[in-house]
């Protein structure tokens, strides 16, 4: 058992899980286990939270019986483990401590970084920000390779004082690089270095604000100025008339806005957009819609048009608007406003995991290291480091004969009341595929350290934080009770089942025609890289060629060539060509079909009608088939066992009366 069997526990868990019946909707009971008592309301809870979505609303009370049904089994069968007393079974245990820590550590870093972390970003989504910016490059030089990042650093808070002082951003954005940012929103810049602290930055200040300190990317530091902050809107519907210029002149372009004008004043006059659109307008796509761009959002336009129509309010009109494309008149139709959180969280909470998370996870590891005093044994980790050979990866490093007893037990890092040794840290080292790989240098012993203790340090503050919620302890519960379940199952039925020969073959031979073989089809085929080959074989094949032998001369493959094109035998949905051989006649070859990125022609040598398998060709079907019929056996066995021993009671009256209810 291990925990990558973990989502198997919670799907049988989930039966049990959940809050306590609320007293007041419904506090008949419907069943008796043992002495547990079943209510009418923890049913309705557990047939909500399990029940497949359908919209089959028959037969209810037969549905709601078995669900009801499948609750008892599941109770008995917890009974039997407790009293098993698999719960101190060691490796049962050991499986629970580690994944109470797993847990611990993945529920508080949920609740105390990525929620509050995707509750901000929604907040900030509401409005829309607009920055101009300068950067200061890094520049490499011959005393520092990557860069002199102080001297870029100190740069960058002089353009800071001067900015404050009231020098003009253009300015400084010409004798540096920088500009407009435009309008953007929160999430969008958390997958990029510095990204989260840009956001941040941004959305800490006021309009005309300049940020207090630089914003450090991966090529240098920006500076930012505020320079609106506004309500945003998750799309907008716009329609537009197109007057686009012809000819270069200054006449042309005079010409095409007067045109602009005139439309302008017509949809000002009330005349209709969508006709004015049909009989004006150069974007000929639009007009037949009477100008209708449908929904965008910020920045999915050209941005004279993107600002301009951003600014309008329903049924207001822009224009003439100039862009690349001409002159435009906009009417705003309709606006979307940002959705409601429960609506966006799921996606924000993606955006955010694939962006800023890792950095603030970082941050929250630091904040624990300093909180627990957390310290390495440099002297230590030195001395082991050199008795490393960095040519070879660590995969490849025996450490037992590197190291002595007492350095695998020596103490490499300590924090709050806890510790851990070198052959810890190793252990930890061996079992991760992306450090194990690396060479085993001082620097990737030291990543390897700094990993242990950032899961350590969030494993000691996880487990003793996590308990304060509430629901964190049903959470842990829910998941013991699937272990014992499972382990119970494991014990009681399916390591009972032995699917050898011995007991297959009689299985096989009480009901051979259970085991069938479906009509089939025996194909040969010619398979070559290109289709000018394959239809030049097939030209062939029409002029009479025989199939085996360019078949056993031009296939791809070794294996083909040597059957002289014989693929075997298939039945009816194997694959497509297969499906295409059973519309053809025996002694029928295809054309050329693309099939596997090559091009093959199918032959039809003949059609196989059922036939009974051997049992060599049946026995995994077999053994799947014996285990099934006896796993239910045995199940069954088991629970009228557990039935008679524990007791089970159900109020079947009360139980229909409130179905028949709802």
């Amino acid at each position: 058992m291990s925990i990558k069997q973990l989502s198997y526990l919670f799907s049988l868990s989930v039966i049990v899980a959940g809050c306590a019946a609320n007293m007041n909707v419904n506090d008949k009971v419907i069943a008796v286990v043992g002495n547990r008592q079943i209510t009418y309301g923890e049913f309705q809870r557990q047939y909500a939270q399990n029940a497949l979505p359908t919209n089959d609303t028959s037969n209810t009370i037969a549905k709601k019986e078995k669900f009801l049904d499948l609750l008892v089994n599941y109770d008995l069968k917890l009974l039997d483990a407790r009293k098993a007393n698999l719960r101190n079974d060691p490796a049962i245990s050991s499986e629970m401590k580690s994944y109470e820590g797993q847990l611990a550590v993945a529920y508080i870093l949920e609740h105390e970084i990525t929620e509050s972390m995707v509750q901000k970003i929604y907040d900030r989504r509401k409005d829309e920000v607009r920055a101009q910016q300068v950067f200061i490059q890094i520049r490499p030089d011959s005393t520092y390779p990557h860069g002199d990042t102080l001297k870029a650093y100190d740069e960058a808070l002089n353009v800071i004082k001067d900015l404050k002082a009231g020098a003009p951003v253009d300015s400084l954005a010409h004798i540096y690089k920088g500009g407009d940012t435009y309008y953007i929103t929160a999430g969008n810049y958390l997958q990029y270095v510095g990204g989260e602290e840009f956001e941040n930055m941004l959305y800490s200040l006021k309009p005309g604000e300049v940020g207090s300190v630089p914003i450090r990317t991966a090529y240098g530091y920006l500076v930012l100025k505020l320079t609106d902050r506004r309500p945003r809107y998750e799309s907008i519907r716009a329609s537009h008339i197109l007057i686009r210029t012809v000819g270069n002149t200054p006449a042309d372009t005079l010409k095409a806005y007067e045109k602009a004008m005139a439309v302008l004043d017509s949809a000002k006059a009330g005349v209709d957009f969508a006709k004015l659109a049909m009989d004006n307008s150069a974007d000929t796509v639009s007009a037949k819609r009477g100008g209708d761009l449908g929904y965008f959002s910020r920045g999915m336009m050209v941005r004279p048009f993107d600002e301009a129509a951003f600014n309008l309010k329903v049924g207001e009109l822009a224009g003439p608007v100039r862009t690349q494309f001409g002159y435009h008149i906009i009417k705003v139709t309709d606006i979307k406003q940002v959705p409601p959180f429960d609506q966006e969280k799921n996606r924000l909470r993606s955006t955010y995991l694939n962006g800023g998370y890792k950095l603030d996870l970082e941050k929250f590891e630091d904040q624990l290291k300093s909180r627990y005093t957390y310290k390495v044994n440099d002297k230590l980790a030195d001395a082991i480091c050199a008795k490393f050979d960095p040519s070879k990866p660590f995969s490849e490093t025996d450490f037992d004969s590197l190291l002595s007893g007492t350095e695998m037990n020596a103490t490499l890092f300590t924090f709050d009341n806890d510790s851990a040794t070198v052959d810890t840290v190793i252990s930890e080292l061996k079992s991760s595929e992306t450090l194990s790989r690396l060479p085993a240098t001082s620097e990737n012993f030291v990543k390897a350290v700094n990993e242990a203790g950032n899961e350590m340090v969030l494993t000691h503050y996880a487990l003793a934080k996590a308990p304060t919620y509430p629901e964190f302890d049903s959470l842990i519960k829910k998941y013991e009770d699937g272990i014992l379940i499972y382990q119970i199952e494991q014990n009681r039925v399916w390591s009972r089942i032995v699917a050898t020969d011995s007991v297959l073959k009689p299985y096989f031979q009480k009901d051979p025609a259970k085991f069938m073989w479906p009509r089939r089809v025996d194909l040969s085929m010619i398979k070559v890289g290109s289709m000018a080959l394959a239809d030049s074989l097939h030209g062939l094949l029409v002029r009479g060629a025989d199939f085996d032998t360019l078949a056993s001369r031009f296939c791809t493959g070794k294996d083909l060539r040597e059957k002289a094109g014989h693929w075997g035998l298939f039945a009816d949905s194997t694959n497509s060509l297969v499906i295409v051989a059973f519309g053809m006649k025996v002694g029928e070859f295809s054309g050329p079909v693309r099939f596997n990125g090559e091009f093959s022609i199918i032959k039809v040598n003949g059609f196989v009608p059922p036939q009974p398998k051997t049992f060599e060709e049946a026995r995994a079907e077999v053994s799947s088939d014996y285990q099934e019929y006896e796993s239910k056996k045995l199940q069954n066995e088991w629970l009228e066992g557990l039935r008679k021993e524990f007791g089970v009671k159900i109020d079947e009256k009360t139980f229909h009366e409130l179905v028949a209810k709802e």
